[in-house]
């Protein structure tokens, strides 16, 4: 396979798995503000933009971080990179230089996708009740793509370089989620205890991991059984140990492995070593971790893209 082709197959993946996130995301965000209405609407808003990692980039455009301007800039702002109407335009891209690896079903479903989202997303976002069904459609839609590229791609070469690139996506997106909502969860001392409840349900709902916490923990939702929940099962296709074992495990299969194995392996020490009760409850230890994963998140993305992929001079 050329490395360029691999290249984008791997943000083909990335991108797919960004769009599903943040669908999910901006969703399940809106329904936790209307449940808990006392919030302040800058308060409220605010961490999607964090999540994401668009701080400075908001701040040029918009002084103030209403429903309004928030689901306008993470779903259709063209001066935003991250904005789902770039990922798709992103998605659209890539997905032209796979067409003969892709399976036909799934190549025309990611198309068809990709131009209505391109062609909807604006007007779609304006009302809520129009954008949560909107996003709901979407993510099923995703669903079914992940699902049909599963079982309809042959396993090779092709298969683990977007599998690399899902893992690498789900993992950075699972430490910044919990990051920035775990962070001012565990600040909020003075918060009724079923408010903080409701609220760590949401972080799992983010993470679509509800329903499997609910059957595997058998406890009442908080936050040091969630933060372990998350960071640790190995089970739970979007823990942050999950992804790095089954990232691990397409490297395995692949040539030239010794670089990014050896950096998977230092992140999956540095989680086994962690403590994760006492990161619950001290919120700056907790951060400091957790931005410690996605630097190495960050490094091993650079090192598979030097390994396997075109230097940036001859992948234009």
């Amino acid at each position: 396979m050329l490395a360029r082709v691999a290249e984008n197959l791997c943000w083909l993946s990335r991108y797919l798995e960004r769009a599903e996130n943040t669908v999910r995301l901006i969703s399940v965000h809106g329904n936790m503000l209307m449940d808990l209405p006392q919030i302040d609407e800058q308060q409220g808003w605010s961490p999607l933009i964090s999540i994401n990692g668009l701080d400075e980039d908001f701040l040029k455009l918009h002084n103030m971080a209403t429903e309004q301007t928030v689901n306008h800039f993470l779903l259709a702002d063209k001066e935003n990179a991250g904005s789902l109407l770039n990922v798709f335009n992103a998605i659209q891209a890539n997905l032209r230089s796979c067409r003969d690896i892709i399976p036909k079903l799934s190549y025309e479903a990611i198309n068809s996708l990709c131009r209505l989202v391109i062609r909807q997303v604006d007007a779609k976002c304006q009302q809520p009740a129009h954008r949560l069904a909107f996003l709901r459609d979407i993510e099923e839609s995703l669903l079914a793509v992940s699902g049909g590229i599963e079982n309809n791609m042959s396993h090779d070469i092709g298969y683990l370089i977007m599998r690399i690139g899902c893992f690498m996506e789900r993992a950075d997106m699972t430490s910044r989620i919990i990051d920035v909502q775990s962070t001012q969860l565990v600040n909020q001392g003075s918060e009724l205890s079923t408010i903080s409840t409701q609220r760590w349900v949401y972080v799992l709902r983010t993470l679509a991991s509800h329903q499997m916490y609910r059957q595997h923990v058998r406890r009442p939702v908080n936050g040091p059984d969630t933060l372990t929940y998350l960071l640790t099962d190995p089970h739970l296709p979007r823990s942050y140990t999950f992804c790095l074992n089954h990232l691990d495990d397409c490297l395995s299969k692949l040539e030239y492995n010794s670089g990014p194995r050896s950096l998977v392996a230092k992140l999956r020490q540095e989680l086994k070593k962690a403590n994760i009760i006492e990161l619950a409850v001290d919120p700056l230890q907790l951060h400091d971790f957790l931005d410690s994963l996605q630097l190495g998140m960050l490094a091993i993305s650079s090192v598979v893209s030097t390994t396997y992929f075109p230097p940036e001079n001859e992948s234009e």
